[in-house]
């Protein structure tokens, strides 16, 4: 019904994730047990926390709950209620879990919105980072940039997020880098973005990367710390 509704309003489909139906399960399990509607308990995580155990990567969640006496009651009572409607049709929203418990003649449902992000490998994400880098000088007329390997750099990353802290100036220290920049991104699909306004794109020769995926106090869910030296 959800993504009838979505489709009726020229809203792309939102794709089944057993991940957010997981989340979704559990918060709908503990409202049954409760016979209340929340979206959390004490002593429950909060819904961010409760999608990122599950390990789904994504940078973006939301959350219905409502109880009704059947599946179509529950979805004209979001239907009908502005915030839940806006959730629902929010078209950065790519992927959605659905929780159902019953409890005497009561429905308890729970659904869980999320943007779902790539899960790349370490290599996967300095690949994209390398490529975002050429695409942008290429949109600039400038030919693709000479890329050298550094691990150093992967190494560095990751103690970016042990310290859940972007420090890209202890970079220039290292031999023949001119400049650098650290930045965090959790999808792939934006790490353009964070080079079209960077004059080094067209002034270096070269060009490192270092990537690490990981969670930290202030992405609970994790993202991809990225760092980029330039010679």
């Amino acid at each position: 019904m959800l993504n009838r509704n979505r489709a009726e309003a020229g809203v792309p489909e939102l794709q089944w994730n057993e991940w957010l139906a997981q989340a979704a399960r559990k918060h709908a399990a503990e409202m049954a047990r409760r016979g209340q509607l929340a979206h959390q308990f004490p002593g429950e995580p909060g819904l961010r926390d409760r999608i990122a155990a599950t390990n789904l990567r994504f940078n973006a969640s939301a959350e219905n709950v409502a109880f009704g006496a059947t599946a179509a009651e529950i979805n004209d009572g979001w239907m009908g209620s502005p915030g839940h409607r806006a959730k629902i049709f929010d078209p950065k929203y790519n992927a959605i879990g659905v929780a159902v418990v019953r409890s005497g003649n009561e429905l308890y449902a729970v659904t869980d919105f999320a943007h779902s992000v790539p899960a790349l490998s370490t290599g996967e994400l300095e690949d994209a980072v390398a490529t975002a880098i050429n695409q942008v000088r290429a949109q600039k007329k400038f030919p693709p940039l000479a890329r050298r390997q550094d691990p150093a750099l992967r190494r560095y990353a990751c103690e970016m997020a042990g310290k859940n802290r972007m420090n890209a100036n202890a970079l220039l220290g290292r031999p023949n880098v001119s400049a650098s920049l650290a930045f965090t991104e959790a999808d792939p699909a934006n790490f353009r973005s964070h080079f079209r306004n960077v004059a080094n794109i067209a002034t270096s020769k070269a060009f490192a990367v270092g990537a690490c995926f990981a969670r930290s106090n202030s992405y609970p869910e994790g993202t991809n710390w990225i760092v980029v030296a330039f010679y």
